[in-house]
């Protein structure tokens, strides 16, 4: 098996999980009963790698994160056949060539995610003896600018990139929504279809929640508080769980919403089945189908062009329209931090910074410099 067809492979889920097995089969474990892949050919070396570091413990990921760590696979694999390399090839000279490379090719962001893939592949390789050597201390990574941008512009004979916020106004954002059920033109389940794109924009807007975690809810997720307040559990990155609460206007639409399904309303966490679906018929009877990220993504994309809005939203800038109006409207940070399910306050607090700094001419104005 080549590298190309071995990246391909690695990035297959289920081809991971029959792996894991047969790591039980090989003796790959030293006089130590540790993990040696010393002898390893380079193949096995790389599924070792997916199968303990990537897709350890069983993790699930979004379709752009599978996109993603099979993009930095590659890009690494074609550096390495455009200079004759073989992994076992990989020395200090090496890796700094490719380190630059990448901070010389890519933005920062896409950058820092590509030289980490590299540096935890580095690191593996040391941990099971492919490496004799820590290889991945010499990896730099470039410094990511602060928060959520997108790339605006580039000044006419300036080096410097000007960047706009990955964020709606709240005007902007209520605006759009209202388009998630205009974009309906089939006859077939139009009042199914509408109310359900709705619920997704409410829900985007109103909980913060990341498309995976949206696309993930089941109607069991959703529950009352001793005091009757809508709830809904979330399970996110890194498969941490957090809850977050649920608007009177969002609850009334979720209700309305398993009505037009002829689904039941009662709560009840047991019930595991999809809350958002696909629908279509199949031998003239309703099917529903667990919603996929592409076709939310088209739902988003859609209503964009209908509304004649900012063309590069996407439904993660709900999620940062989210955050920021939560902390403009006063709630505290301790308490936005665990709804959006930050792993550190320190990126709460960004989205604190860059409202400050928007009202500085308010705080300004309290300061009285002249005797009036």
């Amino acid at each position: 098996m080549d590298l190309v067809t071995s990246i391909t492979n690695v990035t297959n889920e289920k081809y991971l999980t029959q792996l894991k097995e047969k790591l039980l089969e090989k003796n790959l474990l030293d006089e130590n009963r540790n993990l040696n892949l010393g002898e390893s050919k380079e193949e096995d070396f790389l599924e070792w790698f997916f199968a303990l570091k990537i897709y350890k413990d069983g993790r699930t990921f979004s379709p752009h994160t599978l996109k993603a760590y099979k993009a930095d696979a590659k890009t690494l694999l074609n550096y390495m056949l455009q200079h004759n390399l073989s992994f076992r090839d990989l020395g200090f000279p090496e890796v700094k060539a490719y380190n630059e490379y990448i901070k010389n090719t890519y933005a920062n962001k896409t950058a820092i995610r590509k030289l980490d893939f590299f540096r935890r592949l580095l690191e593996f390789g040391y941990e099971t003896h492919f490496y004799k050597a820590l290889l991945s201390r010499w990896i730099v990574k470039p410094t990511a600018k602060k928060g959520h941008y997108i790339i605006e512009e580039t000044r006419q004979n300036e080096a410097h990139t000007r960047f706009q916020l990955r964020e709606l106004t709240q005007e902007d954002a209520e605006h759009l929504i209202s388009h998630f059920s205009k974009i309906v033109k089939t006859d077939t389940y139009r009042k199914q279809l509408q109310t359900r794109n709705l619920l997704i924009g409410y829900l985007l807007y109103t909980t913060g929640l990341r498309a995976s975690e949206l696309l993930n809810l089941n109607w069991g997720s959703f529950r009352k508080n001793r005091r009757g307040n809508l709830l809904v559990d979330v399970i996110g990155k890194g498969n941490k769980p957090r809850t977050i609460p649920v608007k009177k206007e969002t609850k009334d639409l979720l209700f309305n919403y398993r009505e037009t399904l002829q689904e039941s309303t009662e709560l009840n966490m047991r019930d595991t089945s999809p809350l958002f679906y696909s629908l279509y018929n199949e031998e003239t009877r309703l099917k529903k189908k667990r919603l996929t990220y592409p076709a939310l993504y088209k739902i988003v994309k859609t209503a964009v062009k209908l509304a004649a809005q900012n063309t590069a939203i996407s439904p993660h800038w709900f999620r940062h329209t989210f955050v920021t109006v939560m902390l403009e409207n006063d709630v505290p940070l301790a308490v936005v931090k665990d709804w959006a399910g930050h792993s550190d306050i320190s990126t709460t607090n960004l989205y604190l910074e860059r409202i400050n700094q928007d009202n500085m001419d308010v705080h300004l104005e309290k300061v009285k410099v002249f005797n009036e």
